[in-house]
C-alpha cells in the first residue's frame, strides 16, 4: 500500500499537467459556458468566445487522442459550431431585416419625391 500511494499520487500530478486533456478541459468549459450564458453576450464576447474556440482546436490539433476522447472531443466541438452557427444566422437575420426596413423607408421617400415632382 504504502508504494501504490506515491505512484498513484505521481499519476495524479501527471495528469493535472497533461496539456492534452487541458486543452479537452477548456473545450467542456467552452462549450458549457457558450450553451449556458451566451443569450446575453454582446457581439465582443461572442468574437472573443470564437477566437478562444480557434485556440483551443489548434491545441487540440497538436496531441495524440484515443478514439474515446477524439469521440468527446468531436461532440464538443459540434456543440461549440451549433451555438455558432445559430448566433451568425441571427445576426445576418437581424442585419436583413434592417437593411429591408432602410430600403422600405427609401422606397417611401422615393414615392414621396416622385408624387411631388408629378404634383399629385
Amino acid at each position: 500500500m504504502k508504494r501504490f500511494l506515491p505512484l498513484l499520487m505521481l499519476s495524479l500530478m501527471l495528469a493535472a499537467c497533461n496539456p492534452s486533456q487541458t486543452a479537452m478541459d477548456d473545450l467542456q468549459k467552452l462549450t458549457e459556458r457558450v450553451e449556458q450564458k451566451s443569450d446575453k453576450w454582446s457581439e465582443a464576447d461572442w468574437d472573443d468566445a470564437m477566437q478562444y474556440y480557434v485556440e483551443i482546436c489548434q491545441t487540440i490539433d497538436r496531441y495524440d487522442y484515443t478514439d474515446e476522447q477524439q469521440r468527446q472531443i468531436n461532440e464538443l466541438k459540434g456543440r461549440c459550431k451549433t451555438k455558432f452557427r445559430k448566433h451568425v444566422i441571427k445576426q445576418a437575420n437581424d442585419e436583413l431585416q434592417e437593411a429591408g426596413e432602410e430600403l422600405q423607408d427609401a422606397f417611401i421617400e422615393l414615392g414621396g419625391a416622385i408624387e411631388s415632382l408629378f404634383g399629385k
